[in-house]
């Protein structure tokens, strides 16, 4: 799914209306709160003299996984925004438009009021179903995301006066047989390839070494054995999901939510699904009734009441005791508590609250993103210490023998290469993979080895780490593209390579651009967004 945001951010029309138009789906999608900024009116970036505030970019944010879901039906996790880098992507994006606004601006670019109202009538969300402009259907659209309809054509016009100028900078991109060429047979040649693995697992135990040579790797690894910093916790958890259960929903309110949720449930008729939608409404009406039951519980733990005496008066609460965990939710032996939610990402909220109480303190009731509440409470707090070499000698032997066959695996196929490399090819050794080509998948062939093969000369050897161990790898043959395949694929490889050089020249032109409008990012601000 990430990877098909990325690949629609850079569409031409995605970067123009792509923030505009997928407000049009929050009307009817909702809007996740993955990111909430504790000061919405922080800079995260200025441009010349224009600031993006860090709200301004959380709302972009949700208006982008919002359209995400609507193009792939899920919806992302914020640790899937976070992993893909999303706010920075988007904070890119806002400083490319800005920096084109001021440069328009600068050159007295404008656009035709013919070609913005075009412009207008074109965009689907806009349409009725006989794919005309509907002037109801934009103004309630509109309405529904609080947006005046000056405001959405301004945004409109400027997004058109940007593609003009980006078109102007594009428009005489060329690129000659002699470059494309090369890089054709590159992405559709195939290499054969044969490999060698020498497996770790495979290799024999080393001899135990004596005390003293086992004390000298524990003190050159003594990092490795530090135990971090330790606690033991109290969570008391109210889940809809499960508070929801004992609560009385009426038919009334069944159809109500079945008719207002359609996005939802889609064309299924309402006995088909009435028990999901049962659910929704108990979750509803328990997230209702959890907001005022924490304001009741905090002010009683804010009196004395200790999570043990309240949890049994809370039907569906959950009671969780961690200890002697670290910020992953292992304990001393790197395993993770069975305790912990298995939902990742709510233990990761979780422990992260959790690990920023002091000693003896509580937190307020939280909501995490699945939407239970939550408090911890940190009962003891171990400081990051190192173990001493007697207490753990035994697992200090167990990684130097696992040191010692990579040390031993590595030395065995470098050995390997050199021979090949040297006349000796040991071929009935060597197992012959499938043909390797950039333009196919080969899920079988682990990345290392790919890069590997990629880097060799015909004939000669290399060795690449893999997961199991070492792979030898020697390339036999370079087979050419097939010509049917030049004749099915050049075109359309020509055109994907000249819209990749048109990017690059478009974003050197912007990047010269922070020359004459300095561009300074809030990097505080900006972190601020993974750590609410």
């Amino acid at each position: 799914m990430i990877q098909a945001f990325q690949k629609f951010s850079q569409s031409r029309i995605a970067k123009v209306f792509l923030a505009i138009v997928a407000l049009s789906f929050i009307a009817f999608f909702g809007g996740g709160n993955f990111f909430r900024p504790h000061d919405p009116n922080a800079v995260v970036a200025e441009v010349g003299n224009l600031a993006i505030s860090r709200y301004e970019l959380t709302e972009k944010v949700q208006q982008y996984a919002q359209r995400m879901a609507a193009d792939s039906g899920k919806s992302p996790s914020r640790e899937e925004l976070l992993k893909a880098d999303l706010p920075q992507m988007i904070l890119w994006e806002l400083i490319h438009e800005l920096l084109l606004n001021l440069e328009t601006k600068h050159l007295g670019l404008t656009v035709s009021d013919d070609i913005l109202r075009d412009r207008i009538h074109s965009i689907k969300a806009f349409q009725n179903e006989n794919g005309a402009f509907d002037k109801d259907h934009f103004v309630q659209i509109l309405r529904s995301n609080g947006l005046s309809e000056d405001t959405f054509i301004s945004e409109i016009r400027q997004g058109l006066v940007r593609e003009q100028l980006s078109d102007a900078i594009m428009v005489g991109a060329y690129l000659p047989d002699a470059m494309i060429d090369p890089l054709f047979d590159a992405q559709y040649q195939h290499r054969q390839v044969a490999m060698l693995m020498v497996s770790i697992k495979d290799i024999p135990p080393p001899p135990p070494p004596s005390n003293e040579v086992l004390e000298a790797f524990y003190k050159e690894h003594q990092k490795e054995f530090e135990t971090p910093e330790l606690r033991t916790i109290s969570l008391l958890i109210l889940d809809p999901g499960v508070i929801g259960k004992e609560i009385p929903v009426t038919d009334e309110e069944i159809k109500e939510t079945y008719e207002a949720k359609s996005e939802i449930f889609g064309k299924q008729k309402l006995e088909d699904i009435k028990a999901l939608v049962v659910a929704e409404v108990q979750k509803e009406k328990s997230i209702e009734k959890i907001y005022k039951l924490t304001q009741e519980i905090d002010d009683k733990i804010a009196g004395g009441a200790t999570f043990e005496e309240l949890s049994p008066t809370i039907p569906g609460a959950q009671l969780i005791k961690l200890t002697d965990v670290n910020i992953h939710g292992q304990d001393r032996m790197e395993t993770v508590s069975p305790q912990l939610p298995q939902d990742g990402e709510f233990t990761q909220e979780i422990l992260k609250a959790s690990f920023e109480l002091e000693e003896g303190s509580d937190s307020p009731f939280t909501q995490a993103n699945n939407g239970a509440y939550f408090t911890a409470r940190v009962d003891k707090v171990s400081p990051p210490a190192f173990q001493p070499f007697a207490e753990i000698q035994g697992r200090v032997l167990k990684i130097w023998s696992e040191n010692e066959k990579i040390k031993e695996a590595y030395a065995k196929a470098d050995k390997y290469k050199q021979e090949f490399n040297q006349g000796n090819r040991k071929a009935a050794l060597m197992t012959l993979l499938p043909n390797i080509s950039l333009s196919e998948p080969s899920p079988t062939v682990p990345d290392g080895v790919k890069n590997l093969i990629y880097s060799l000369h015909l004939g000669q050897a290399g060795v690449a780490h893999t997961p199991e161990g070492f792979a030898v790898v020697v390339l036999n043959k370079v087979i050419p593209p097939d010509p049917k395949v030049r004749e099915e694929k050049m075109a359309a490889f020509k055109e994907a390579l000249l819209k990749h050089y048109q990017n690059d020249l478009l974003t050197s032109y912007v990047n010269a651009l922070r020359v004459r409008y300095p561009v300074k990012v809030n990097s505080a601000a900006l972190k601020s967004l993974y750590t609410q």
